[in-house]
Formats: structure tokens, C-alpha cells, sequence
């Protein structure tokens, strides 16, 4: 017999669970050695270890951690062993606060199971939003907004408090703009008044609701959305050759909901022109950028209210406070119809989202660099995005800041928001999701987990990667590594058609 143990991961808004067996030691840190890595820097190499005895326990050790480990309720000491039974709880305070448990890690179930111990970590699917519908045909109006007096109450301040709503009538189903101030969207097109079919996709801000046979179907949380790129191209005329020239070129891949993804590469590897692609500014001129599944294309304006964009360079006026910029911010942002009050309360989420409490009085030619970088983002909340970029906000800060700022953006992914940001600092690079590395010419190279990346290109130190990526060779031989990778194959399980660009580049 063997045993195993289920684990419920809290991080944050964040929850997953992992089932552990035994026959192994399961180590617990920020090490890539680890069994289950913890991308916090303040995190130890080896926070912490489970593992059973031959008697069928669970026991928890911590491995001389820094910042110590929690168990119910004290700290246990380096070397110590506890064991583990239904209930207990691990506790992490990485935010260097000793009344708070940021990472929480709790024993759900320990059971026998048949087959032999070979131990084993399986890392289960994150709790899902649940999807939720309204039948039209028996309400016959269906209004949907910020007041509490609607159907379907949305928490969006980017929402009107009465913002569209859905008729039947005459046998015919119509969604109608209640006069919005961050308007309704079908299809892709804002609409005041439209039939509606069987397949319609209506897009308010933060939420999308899908119609058919009378039903409206929507998700009964936010959650950051997901992006696709499938075989994207971005040609233009080479100005000395008059031929033409990829800057991107047939890059496909997946960015999960709520994932922190980095866009790594040296100069002229297409980062800003695959960027622009995704935020819609210069669209790609082949393939497919899709948002939660839908073509962008022609489509665009329906995401606008959910993407948010921070660029490289701050635009603020340095005569202001914070707290002024940022009121001024939320009143073209926010709907019309949103009080003083609400106002005051998004703003305040906003300082408190990217840590500037404290600093609501100081005027922006005060602040640092890095608390400069935090005022952008936090415009950018204010708007609820679902999609966040942000264009090299580290550049220029110092080590700490750089951290900070990583820090910050994998917090935001936690928090409903799909988080991609372009940098050339690999310093902290261990704190996001997944990197995309791109060579010489706009070729993915690379998309995967930090922890896998030098293996991956069989170096020791990150640098040398930037050089062996300027070598037309390497490139090739590593964008056809790429198609072999789990990332590109489940890819291509979910989007057949991103196959055609790798058996392309296979056969040549």
C-alpha cells in the first residue's frame, strides 16, 4: 500500500490543489531542484519538506528557511519534524508581515491507496469560475449593470449601474445599450440596439456572455483571460532591400488566465512588434491573436475595456498628487454614473493594489522611479483590466526595485488579471510564470517554465542564451526544439492549425 496526501494551495485569491505519494521526499522552495517551486524571492532555496514515514505518516520539516515556515500556530523550527493529519495548516508570511499567511498550504485528505509507493506529485486543475445562465425566454428582460436592482450584477465600476439589457419579444430576441459609458459590444461591433442569433457573443466591460437557444451563459467571476497566437506574422518592406522582412515570424503559443508571462529577447528579436500585435496597435498581417478563444480580428474594439497597457515611458503630470492623478483618471475611465464615493473607493483600491499607501499627498516629481512605474499600473487599474502589458517597466530601476516590480506583477496575476510584460532584467525572472524567448528575426524559441530555461538551452549562466539567440543556426535549431515541447503540443491539441507552420519549418 501506499498513501497520499492532498494539499489545498492558497496564494493570494489564487487556489489549486496537489496530491502528493509517497515513496520521495517532496521539497517545497524557490530552488528549481525543488518538487514544487515557489517563485518568491524572499522564499528559501529549500523552504520546507514533506515527506512519509513507513508507518504511513505525513511528516512537514523546515529546512532552515530565512523567513520561517507555520505550522497551525507557531513557527517550527530548522530541522524540525511535525506530523501532518486532516486539517493542519502550513503557513508562508512572505510579505514579511507575522499577522498574515500569504502562501497557505492545507492538509485536505491523507488516504491509502493500492500500487506501489513510487511517489509522485500531481498538480490538479485551480478552481474554476462557475458558469452561470439566465433564461431570457421566461424573464423576457433581463437587465444586466452595476445597480442592485439588476438580473445580472456586475462589480465593475468601468459598468453603468444600468448598463444593456436582453428582450425577448415577438419571437425575436434583441439586446438593447442602455446609454453606457463604456458602451455594449456584438460580435465585435458597439451596438445601441441588435438582433440577437444563436452564437452571439455580447461584451460588456469585464464580462462576456454568449447566447444561444434563449440562454444567456456567462461565468459568475472576473478572470483574467487567456490569449492565443496562432502561426502570427508581422511582415513589413526591409527599406534597404525593398523585400520583405518578419518581425514576427510564425510565432504560436498560449498565455493562460491569470499567468505572469515575460517576453524575453535581445535587441532585434521583435518583442515590441509582437506586443503591438497583441494590443492591436499594429496588427499582425498573417495569423491569429485571439482573446478567450475569439478572433480579434475585426473584433478588436470589443476587448479595448479589458486590455490595460502601461507604456515604457510614464505620462503623468508632475505637478500633481497621486491621489489627484488618479481621481482625474478614474473620472474619464469610470462610468458616468458612478458616485463621488465609488470614485474615491476605486482610487483607493488602486494605491492599495500596487502598495503606495501612504503616498496619495505626494506629488508625482517626488516619487521614485519605481513608485513612478506603480502610479502607471495603478491608472491602468482603475479600468479592471483582464489583460495587463506592460512595456520594460524595470528599465532603469535598481535590483530591489526590479524585484519589487516583479513581485507586484505576479501579485496582480493572482488577482483576476492575465499579466504579459516585455524586459531585458533576468535577474528576478524566476518570480513569473513562464518566459517566451525570442531569437534574432522574431522566432519563439522558448516557451516554458523559469526554472527550465538553461536546461533547456544547455547553458549555466541566462546571459549566454542572448548570444547563442543572434546565430541563425541556434535559432533554427531551437524554434524546431520549441515544436516538440509539452507547451506546443498541447497547443496544437487545442488549435490544430498551428501544426501547418511547424511541419512547414520541419521539412525544410
Amino acid at each position: 500500500m501506499a498513501s497520499e496526501i492532498v494539499l489545498l494551495i492558497t496564494e493570494l485569491r489564487t487556489r489549486q490543489r496537489i496530491t502528493l505519494t509517497s515513496g520521495k521526499a517532496y521539497r517545497f522552495g524557490r530552488s528549481p531542484q525543488c518538487e514544487y517551486v515557489l517563485r518568491r524571492n524572499n522564499v528559501g532555496d529549500r523552504q520546507f519538506t514533506l515527506r512519509c514515514d513507513d508507518k504511513d505518516v505525513w511528516h512537514l520539516s523546515d529546512d532552515g528557511s530565512a523567513i520561517g515556515t507555520w505550522y497551525n500556530n507557531r513557527y517550527i523550527h530548522a530541522g524540525e519534524s511535525c506530523p501532518l493529519q486532516v486539517g493542519d495548516m502550513i503557513g508562508l508570511d512572505t510579505n514579511g508581515d507575522t499577522s498574515t499567511q500569504e502562501i497557505t498550504f492545507r492538509v485536505e485528505e491523507i488516504n491509502k491507496v493500492s500500487g506501489t509507493a513510487g511517489g509522485g506529485l500531481r498538480q490538479e486543475a485551480a478552481d474554476t469560475a462557475i458558469l452561470r445562465e439566465i433564461d431570457v425566454r421566461k424573464k423576457r428582460r433581463v437587465l444586466i449593470g452595476r445597480g442592485e436592482d439588476c438580473d445580472v450584477q456586475l462589480s465593475s465600476d468601468r459598468i453603468s449601474r444600468h448598463h444593456c439589457e436582453v428582450l425577448y419579444k415577438n419571437g425575436h430576441y434583441e439586446v438593447h445599450d442602455l446609454g453606457s459609458t463604456n458602451g455594449t459590444y456584438l460580435n465585435g461591433r458597439r451596438i445601441s440596439t441588435a438582433v440577437l442569433e444563436n452564437g452571439s457573443v455580447i461584451n460588456v466591460p469585464t464580462q462576456v456572455f454568449a447566447f444561444s437557444g434563449g440562454l444567456l451563459h456567462y461565468n459568475d467571476r472576473q478572470e483574467g483571460i487567456s490569449v492565443e497566437l496562432i502561426n502570427v506574422y508581422k511582415t513589413v518592406k526591409n527599406r534597404n532591400t525593398g523585400k520583405p522582412l518578419n518581425l514576427v515570424d510564425g510565432t504560436s503559443l498560449v498565455i493562460e488566465p491569470n499567468s505572469f508571462v515575460v517576453l524575453v529577447g535581445g535587441s532585434g528579436t521583435g518583442k515590441s512588434s509582437l506586443l503591438t500585435c497583441v494590443t492591436g496597435s499594429s496588427p499582425c498581417t498573417a495569423g491569429q491573436v485571439m482573446f478567450d478563444g475569439i478572433d480579434t480580428k475585426g473584433n478588436r474594439n470589443a476587448f479595448d475595456a479589458v486590455l490595460g497597457y502601461v507604456p515604457q515611458q510614464d505620462i503623468m503630470h508632475d505637478n500633481l498628487t497621486v491621489e489627484q492623478s488618479l481621481l482625474f483618471t478614474a473620472r474619464l475611465r469610470i462610468a458616468h454614473d458612478a458616485t463621488g464615493a465609488e470614485i474615491k473607493a476605486a482610487v483607493a483600491r488602486a494605491i492599495h493594489a500596487v502598495d503606495l499607501q501612504g503616498r496619495e499627498k505626494t506629488l508625482i516629481s517626488s516619487l521614485s522611479g519605481g513608485q513612478k512605474k506603480r502610479v502607471s499600473i495603478a491608472m491602468e487599474l482603475l479600468a479592471s483590466p483582464r489583460l495587463l502589458i506592460l512595456d520594460e517597466p524595470t528599465s532603469g530601476l535598481s535590483p530591489d526595485l526590479d524585484r519589487s516590480m516583479m513581485e507586484l506583477c505576479r501579485k496582480l496575476s493572482q488577482e483576476n488579471c492575465t499579466v504579459l510584460m516585455v524586459t531585458h532584467n533576468m535577474s528576478n525572472i524566476n518570480l513569473c510564470d513562464k518566459i517566451a524567448f525570442l531569437g534574432v528575426g522574431g522566432v519563439l524559441c522558448y516557451y516554458g517554465a523559469p526554472e527550465h530555461l538553461n536546461s533547456y538551452f544547455d547553458v549555466a549562466m541566462t546571459s549566454d542564451i542572448f548570444e547563442k539567440l543572434r546565430q541563425p543556426d541556434q535559432i533554427e535549431l531551437y524554434r524546431e526544439k520549441y515544436y516538440t515541447t509539452p507547451e506546443f503540443n498541447d497547443l496544437v491539441a487545442r488549435f490544430p492549425q498551428a501544426a501547418e507552420e511547424a511541419d512547414k519549418r520541419c521539412r525544410k
